[in-house]
């Protein structure tokens, strides 16, 4: 073995050795706060390339919906379409809990929420394809699942190539699936300046 010293390039993170001090807090705040500084144009950039949303403040993927939005604006990118794929599996399986009922001795009925936990369990693509069959989900939303679900796919096993376009790509697909789901304006017009629920 040849005892020549070799150089090889490493990344170094020692952030988490610095001392738990006030002045350690704000040098590292300063660092971070340059950070989004630098990044702040793109960032308001890319939040004017997102697509409008009016929807109803309740069930679990709002919250997810706006985390994905964010991190587009954030540029991140790869988590940016990981997220997409999460909030559209969700409202998937939401349309399906929403729209259930079981028939038990000559009575329909909701099933229980363990009941209805054992679809978390089943591959979404199957999913869709019933929403669609039962014409709970149009034909163009469920173009837009499919395409998010591979899409999502890709990145979640890091085979990504245009992270940037794709997660462009993944919030509008998100997009369609909320405009066939939760969007206000699939029960709802505005007329005379009012919401009007749809005949």
């Amino acid at each position: 073995m040849s005892k020549e010293p070799k150089f090889m390039k490493v990344f170094l993170d020692l952030l988490p050795n610095q001392p738990n001090n006030k002045a350690s807090r704000r040098s590292i705040a300063n660092m971070l706060r340059q950070r989004f500084e630098e990044a702040l144009e793109d960032s308001v950039d890319r939040g004017w390339e997102l697509p409008p949303i009016i929807v109803q403040p309740s069930g679990e993927y709002l919250e997810l919906l706006l985390e994905s939005r964010e991190l587009y604006v954030a540029g991140r990118f790869y988590s940016c379409v990981a997220m997409c794929g999460i909030v559209g599996e969700r409202l998937i399986k939401d349309v399906l809990r929403a729209s259930m009922l079981v028939q038990k001795d000559g009575k329909p009925q909701v099933p229980s929420v363990t009941a209805l936990d054992q679809f978390e369990r089943v591959d979404v693509n199957g999913i869709v394809r019933f929403l669609k069959e039962v014409g709970l989900l149009s034909v163009e939303a469920t173009k837009a699942a499919e395409k998010l679900g591979q899409l999502r796919n890709q990145y979640a096993h890091a085979r990504g190539r245009k992270p940037q376009s794709d997660a462009l790509e993944a919030i509008k697909l998100l997009h369609i699936v909320v405009e066939s789901t939760v969007s206000i304006f699939k029960e709802y017009d505005i007329k005379d300046g009012a919401f009007v629920r749809k005949a």
